[in-house]
């Protein structure tokens, strides 16, 4: 005899199964939940609700214990060691665990397990630049100099972003610059780069320059923003020409367009040819400022491929110094000055000339050309600039004075290009 089972019967015994499959599913998914949601708090309640919850997961016995660790209110080593302890037993491969465990060894004085934990923490995850970072900054404060390079070193290959961090480290622990630069840094332009701007920033320029001459020996291709802000550093603590020094040896390294220099001229770019705005001995203008437009124009020149232009909007009758740049200049130097522009229709009798300012010594004016309106072909505007005993900086700029006439706003274009400053040569002497 064959019992059937009737139809909806059927059905509700594929429920009860069904319930009886996803009741303890969602009862240890709720459990889960709540666990993450306890350790999200970043609290030691709610990390222990999460513990109690999940007991056998190794990340809430982790975070408790670092929590503990770095708790600044009731700081416990021994409670924060055992919890990493208890991490480590169910994962013996849990890297951070290790790490932590290591930092709590040290903190409490224990140098040896310190150094064991680390040393797990590395065969756990052997290519990690953190654990290598971590360790190598253990063995620095315990002085194993050979060994902490070594490490750090790794690290650095892993993680250049940490070079300028390592070598004040190292520096601390031992001022030894070449042995930190042969044995630390790795031989990467990326990296001096970083230490360069550090001690820049921090105004260590003896050091700086070091690496420097280092960076120099991997016959390297900079950008300006690479070497600029030690150019600069160097430039505020006047040493002026070390700064053009360093500039120029930066320069070398790139690849620009000749610049059209006439033979010894301390204007870098005089013909705007390199197209570099704003670093330290380079032209300095805005696009649009003070009523100017300044740009860049190949159609216009009196060598090279461009000049620069100047647009006036003609609504304002400003005192303008629209494009500057600054040199080194010797003591007791007389130098000779030129420049051309060119002009279409401006207004005012009031133009387009330049000035020269001197930075080092407040007593004395500046000194400036005559000036071009209207509209006039390529003209040579020059001066001679007096030596003095203190000048050692100059900014020489492209400059237009208020005019002094009613509704005397500037309209209408100028082109500068070839602006030298040549130190003038010793008049021979008479019979």
């Amino acid at each position: 005899m064959i019992l059937r089972v009737s139809e909806s019967l059927s059905r509700a015994l594929v429920v009860v199964v069904a319930i009886l499959i996803a009741a303890p599913l969602c009862y240890y998914s709720v459990r889960m939940a709540v666990a993450a949601r306890g350790a999200e708090r970043e609290t030691a309640r709610g990390l222990e609700t999460a513990i109690h919850l999940e007991p056998y997961n190794p990340e809430y016995w982790y975070r408790l214990g670092h929590f503990q660790q770095f708790n600044l209110e009731q700081p416990d080593s021994s409670l924060a060691g055992l919890y990493f302890h208890r991490a480590i037993a169910l994962n013996p491969l849990y890297t951070d665990a290790w790490l932590d465990l290591g930092t709590n060894y040290e903190l409490e004085g224990n140098a040896q397990l310190a150094r064991q934990a680390f040393l797990r923490a590395k065969i756990s995850y052997p290519s990690s630049a953190e654990v290598a970072w971590r360790y190598g900054n253990f063995l620095l404060r315990e002085g194993d100099l050979p060994t902490a390079y070594a490490e750090l070193r790794l690290a650095l290959r892993l993680d250049p972003r940490r070079a300028a961090t390592a070598f004040s480290r190292c520096y601390r622990a031992n001022p030894d610059i070449n042995a930190i630069l042969d044995q630390v840094l790795p031989a990467e332009p990326g990296v001096y780069v970083d230490v360069l701007e550090d001690l820049s920033r921090t105004n260590q320029l003896p050091l700086a320059q070091i690496v420097w001459d280092r960076l120099l020996e991997m016959r390297v291709h900079l950008h300006f923003r690479e070497f600029d802000p030690f150019v600069t550093q160097l430039w505020n603590a006047g040493q002026f020409n070390d700064a053009r020094r360093v500039w120029d040896q930066g320069v070398d390294t790139m690849t620009l367009p000749p610049l059209g220099q006439l033979k010894g001229s301390v204007v870098w770019d005089p013909s705007f040819e390199s197209g570099v705005v704003k670093p330290l001995f380079a032209w300095r203008y805005q696009p649009l400022a003070q009523g100017v437009q300044i740009s860049l124009d190949p159609t216009q020149k009196v060598s090279g491929n461009q000049s620069l232009r100047l647009t006036f909007d003609g609504k304002h009758n400003e005192n303008l110094q629209p494009a500057c740049t600054v040199v080194n200049i010797q003591p007791n130097t007389a130098y000779h000055f030129s420049g051309w522009v060119r002009t279409q229709e401006v207004t005012t009798n009031s133009g387009v000339g330049f000035r020269m300012q001197f930075l080092d010594d407040a007593s004395l004016s500046p000194i400036q050309t005559g000036e071009i309106h209207g509209t006039a072909p390529w003209t040579k505007l020059e001066m001679s600039v007096p030596a003095g005993p203190k000048l050692r900086r100059a900014a020489v700029c492209v400059m237009r004075e208020p005019s002094d006439t009613p509704n005397a706003d500037i309209s209408g274009t100028a082109w500068v290009d070839d602006v030298n400053l040549v130190p003038q040569s010793a008049e021979p002497r008479k019979p």
